[in-house]
């Protein structure tokens, strides 16, 4: 909203995110007389003003903000009076110039919102802190006059009470064990197990815990809930982004197998949070199998840039685990929330200063065999034949580096300007100017003094004028000649006693005889003098060494001829080619980056024969994907506008200020991630326990209390039960943050064990049935889908725990679970890609949920789900000789129930049918069998809405 006065300086700002729903919120909250800030008025004021009148201060129209009450806000709202209210005006009226939003945008409030945005008005128009930033208060339990058996049961009934509603009926047992078995486990119940639930005499809720509980403790909870992880973890097995093939990470299957172990075990939340993100800084022994909790910053998408790496990593924290959209602040402050761009490079800070080790730890003990024998011996071959050509050519391109000192130092005089070189993959010649080393120079020099008794002149020179600098050349030269004295006084430079005076005097000499009539000359002087000293101390290493062979002339330590290695004027100048930080002592790690390209290709060669190694040797150890923490790491300054070359103000690593505001401390160094990661578990941050309880209603309901899960920001929804979400992050605490004992909560309540049966008349009145008047009726997930198919075919292996992926489409096919099976991020399979499983290049908190031709495709003519049909039918056949007792087993096994008389008859019906006849069809009417009809009544069951939904 912008007054008259200031319109002409309207920016008008287009937006690429999904419109929100503001209207059917407002609606489904705003009551006469009943108007809310936080679920009614904040929605609307974020879908239409908050983007350009928010918290991002740079780009803040009018200087007014409309998502909290500050000194401008009253320029816009006049309480109790909305006819008087700019806001109002704006948004209501038809002049094109002053209407808000701008015409632009595309998009108008409709004439419910604008009424709920005057009833605020008139109300007081009292804003409130965002519901998420609050501190997390266990509310007072409600005591409805609705049945209601569990606190749970007492928050949704007094919210159902209010509005007319009650709760379905309850969901019979053969139906409720279904539901509770694809809920923990991903896989269906055997009709015994079922049985056994229907006929226990004990009342309804102690035969249902039993059941909860015995499948709590089953190993395929683990891999049911782990896939879900894995889904916010961004899991895959390649790197990704590759446009031809794909690379293979060796050991990301140890990242999934610690998820999977750690919900099996109920690992405490914020125990599994705090590995995942410092694992390494937890003084853990050297190969505990925990240090693959790692993984979950590490086995993301491998960007060619690393600011887009640890953009992913920031992303995956704070919306994975916060519900917090940190990463919009890249380039600027939030549109929405609280977030200054200051934050987020505090996080990548906190991020940036850890990266993969060479060498990855082996994890636990393997057993000593013939294979990790034959592995270990191959892997030291091919390391040292790495390390030998390595250490050999990064010395050749350092003492290349050391000759062109003049190269790099003409294009500084050149005012070539920084570059990014975070995302090159460059070819190098040897004469090439290599950027990375071009920005060293230019660190390297603006941190030397007009003091050095080298650099002086680069220095004291590097601005003057052009006219002039030859002049200034000259008298700067003949002054420090003048300064240094007699040069009789330093002319025993053989002695290791005789000290350099203050200014070198052979960059004096150098400077005397050249000139340099600009700083590139002044560049190419410096250039040939340090090529001289480089050659001149490589002729005196190979004279020295030659003094040590056999038979050779013994040669006093001080005698003249060492005046090379001795002098101390010459060992000035050397410290700034060999010394330690030095732009020409570049360390190995970047060395590896400079090479040549025909040697940079072999050295790509043999690394990658490690890499294969480790990829496919039987007897290759599992080994976790760590990282390593910097001791002292480099200064991080905000990019502006996102852009590494324009740094800005210099931040410290530290954590959010609107979650933490009482504590601004910067983490620790060396122990940043740990510092992040118990930020993230405080008590008192009100984030990260509403996240992990709304994660689990979610997958238990199919939708949170919370309906965007990743994003508990302005632009995210209200939650629809927001007492009993904090009721729930509060005993969540209170259980010792345990997953398995609020799976334990949630199932035993009424509310969950309720049927998903219409009711028409709730409709009418809760469309979206936000208060969970019946239990929402959801698809399979891809996972689970295939895996109850192998089940009821019985061919799904169970044994086999963990450990390398398999192909998901070989043929034949693997039967093991889906969450064992290869992902491959550049080409994703067609299953995942029809029945919406997750994306793996970036944080997925809550899959897509589509319903598209595809999938009818996919079931009629998927061999995948012939295949597993004619199993079936072969079980089907085995198992009874008469048809009818086939039809029951096939219901049984399937649907795991009796099939009802028309059922059978339809069943009956068809695997009688007549063979096909004619001479057109006559070979296959030849090699038709009665388990070929067999196999297409189960392929149409398994095909079929009852089998592929839960009720």
């Amino acid at each position: 909203m912008l007054t008259g006065r200031v319109r002409n300086r309207r920016t008008r700002i287009r937006i690429a995110v999904p419109l929100c729903l503001a209207a059917a919120l407002a609606g489904s909250h705003a009551t006469a007389g009943d108007i809310s800030f936080s679920a009614d008025v904040r929605p609307i004021l974020a879908e239409y003003c908050v983007q350009c009148h928010g918290p991002d201060a740079p780009h803040r129209q009018a200087d007014l903000r409309l998502d909290i009450a500050d000194e401008s806000t009253a320029s816009a709202i006049l309480p109790g009076d909305p006819d008087a209210s700019e806001m109002i005006l704006r948004m209501t009226t038809e002049d094109p110039d002053m209407q808000m939003p701008p015409a632009d945008m595309q998009k108008r409030p409709t004439a419910e919102e604008i009424d709920i945005l005057r009833r605020w008005i008139v109300e007081g128009a009292e804003f409130e802190g965002h519901w998420s930033y609050q501190p997390i208060r266990r509310p007072e339990v409600p005591n409805p006059a609705g049945a209601a058996s569990t606190n749970i049961d007492r928050f949704i009934v007094a919210a159902l009470d209010k509005n007319g509603l009650t709760l379905a009926p309850r969901l019979d047992r053969r139906q409720l064990i279904r539901r509770a078995n694809f809920d923990l486990l991903g896989l269906p119940p055997t009709p015994d197990e079922v049985d056994a639930f229907v006929g226990d005499a004990a009342p309804d809720e102690e035969a249902f815990a039993k059941v909860v509980d015995r499948l709590l403790e089953s190993p395929r909870y683990g891999e049911r809930w782990g896939r879900h992880w894995l889904d916010i973890a961004r899991y895959a097995d390649t790197h990704g982004g590759s446009a031809i093939g794909f690379t293979r990470f060796p050991f990301s299957y140890t990242y999934r197998d610690y998820v999977i172990g750690a919900f099996n075990e109920d690992l405490p939340y914020h125990e599994f949070v705090l590995q995942q993100l410092a694992a390494d800084q937890l003084d853990l022994p050297p190969n505990d199998p925990a240090l693959a909790a790692l993984g979950f910053l590490t086995v993301g998408m491998q960007f060619r840039s690393v600011h887009d790496l640890i953009d992913d990593q920031i992303d995956v924290v704070t919306r994975g685990l916060m519900g917090v959209t940190v990463a919009c602040a890249r380039c600027h402050d939030h549109k929405f929330d609280e977030i200054p761009t200051t934050d987020y490079y505090a996080l990548y800070a906190t991020l940036a200063s850890s990266n993969s080790p060479e060498e990855l730890p082996v994890l636990g003990e393997p057993p000593l065999s013939d294979q990790l024998r034959d592995y270990q011996r191959q892997l030291e071959q091919r390391q040292t034949i790495y390390r030998d050509m390595a250490r050999d050519q990064m010395e050749v391109m350092r003492n290349r580096l050391r000759s062109q000192v003049g190269l790099y130092l003409t294009d500084l005089a050149k005012g070539v300007p920084e570059q990014d070189v975070s995302a090159a993959f460059l070819s190098y010649r040897t004469d090439d100017v290599r950027p990375i080393v071009l920005n060293r120079w230019r660190t390297y020099l603006s941190g030397i003094g007009e003091q050095d008794p080298v650099f002086f002149a680069w220095a004291r020179l590097q601005n003057t004028p052009p006219d002039q600098f030859q002049a200034a050349c000259e008298q700067l030269v003949l002054t420090l000649k003048e300064e240094n004295g007699d040069p009789a006084n330093f002319s025993a430079t053989h002695h290791l006693g005789v000290e350099a005076p203050k200014w070198n005097p052979r960059v004096l000499s150098a400077l005397d005889e050249a000139k340099p009539a600009s700083l590139i000359e002044l560049a190419e002087a410096y250039g040939k003098l340090f090529s001289d000293v480089h050659l001149g101390w490589l002729q005196a290493l190979h004279a020295a060494s030659l003094e040590a062979v056999p038979a050779a002339e013994i040669v006093t330590d001080e005698d003249p001829r060492h005046s090379e290695i001795n002098s101390a004027i010459h060992q000035q100048l050397r410290r700034h080619l060999y010394e330690t930080g030095t732009p020409t002592a570049v360390p190995d790690e970047l060395a590896a980056k400079l090479l040549n390209r025909t040697v940079s290709d072999n050295m790509s060669s043999k690394r990658g024969t490690i890499h294969a190694l480790h990829l496919n040797s039987p007897g290759s150890p599992p080994r976790g994907m760590v990282l390593a923490e910097a001791e002292t790491p480099p200064e991080y300054r905000v990019f502006l506008r996102g852009n590494p070359l324009s740094p800005g103000e210099r931040v410290e690593a530290r954590f959010l200020t609107a979650v933490a505001p009482y504590d601004a401390t910067p983490f620790a160094a060396g122990q940043r991630r740990r510092g992040l990661a118990e930020a993230t578990i405080a008590p008192e941050n009100p984030l990260t326990r509403r996240v992990i309880v709304n994660w689990i209603w979610r997958h238990h309901f199919g939708l949170g209390l919370v309906r965007t899960p990743d994003d508990l920001g302005t632009r995210g929804t209200p939650p629809t039960h927001p007492q009993l979400l904090d009721y729930l992050a509060s005993v969540f605490a209170d259980d010792g943050w345990s997953i398995k004992k609020m799976h334990r909560r949630i199932m035993l309540s009424s509310v969950y064990q309720q049927a998903s049966v219409e009711d028409p008349a709730a409709r009418g009145r809760d469309p979206e049935n936000r208060l969970l008047w019946r239990m929402p009726r959801r698809r399979l997930e891809m996972e689970s889908m295939r895996d109850a198919m192998l089940a009821v075919s019985g061919e799904l292996d169970t044994t086999t725990i963990g450990g390398r992926p398999f192909d998901l489409e070989t043929e034949p096919v693997v039967p093991r679970r889906s969450v064992y099976a290869f992902i491959n991020r550049d080409i994703i399979s067609g299953l995942s890609s029809t029945f919406d499983g997750a994306d793996p290049t970036s944080c997925t908190v809550k899959r897509p949920d589509t319903t598209v031709p595809q999938q009818t495709l996919y079931a009629l003519n998927s061999s995948f789900i012939q295949d597993r049909a004619a199993e079936v039918a072969k079980l089907a056949v085995e198992a009874a000789a008469a048809d009818a007792d086939r039809v029951e087993w096939l219901y049984r096994r399937i649907y795991l129930r009796q099939p009802d008389q028309e059922e059978c008859d339809l069943a009956l019906a068809f695997v009688a049918r007549p063979q096909p006849t004619g001479a057109a069809i006559e070979a296959s009417a030849e090699t038709a069998t009665a388990t070929d009809r067999w196999a297409q009544l189960a392929h149409a069951m398994l095909a079929s809405n009852e089998f592929i939904f839960l009720d």
